[in-house]
């Protein structure tokens, strides 16, 4: 009797498994992060790249285009929302401080400079024959692109001014 009395006792006090819902492997539940508040303004990398990354010639510098955005040492600066599909790899100016490519958005072929590397730079963009997607990108000095099979064959010449 009094060993049925001591059973019923703990079975009282000691919890079942089916009412503790313990884990038996000792790891703790997976942790799921809160979601964003904001998720428009984050960039949503996917981690597939296009095109290699590129290295400006100093080394200071990296540049990806990843899902269609153009990342520049983790920062997305081009385009702010939506994404192209960039035809001819970034060119990096000599001394690293400016980069340029050909992408196609919408059915327009385009040639976008990034000018300067700083956080506010905003990209500048010329349109070009769909014929010029396939040719090279060529620096012809601090402020003029050449897009053309060598840099004295030029197709097209983007050149502008420091305002």
């Amino acid at each position: 009797m009094r060993m049925l009395s001591l059973v019923l006792a703990l079975g009282m006090v000691v919890p079942t498994k089916s009412r503790a819902r313990s884990r038996t492997d000792g790891t703790p539940p997976p942790h799921h992060p809160p979601p964003s508040r904001q998720p428009r303004r984050q960039a949503a990398r996917t981690g597939i790249l296009s095109v290699p990354p590129s290295r400006s010639p100093g080394g200071r510098h990296v540049v990806e285009v990843d899902g269609g955005a153009i990342y520049l040492d983790g920062r997305r600066v081009h385009p702010l929302t939506g994404s192209v599909h960039v035809i001819e790899a970034p060119s990096w100016r000599a001394d690293g401080d400016a980069v340029a490519w050909i992408e196609r958005v919408s059915g327009e072929t385009r040639l976008v400079i990034l000018p300067q590397l700083s956080a506010g730079a905003e990209p500048l963009a010329w349109p070009l024959p769909r014929a010029l997607g396939k040719e090279r990108l060529h620096w012809a000095g601090e402020r003029r692109v050449v897009v053309g099979p060598a840099p004295l064959e030029p197709r097209a010449v983007a050149s502008w001014t420091e305002s």
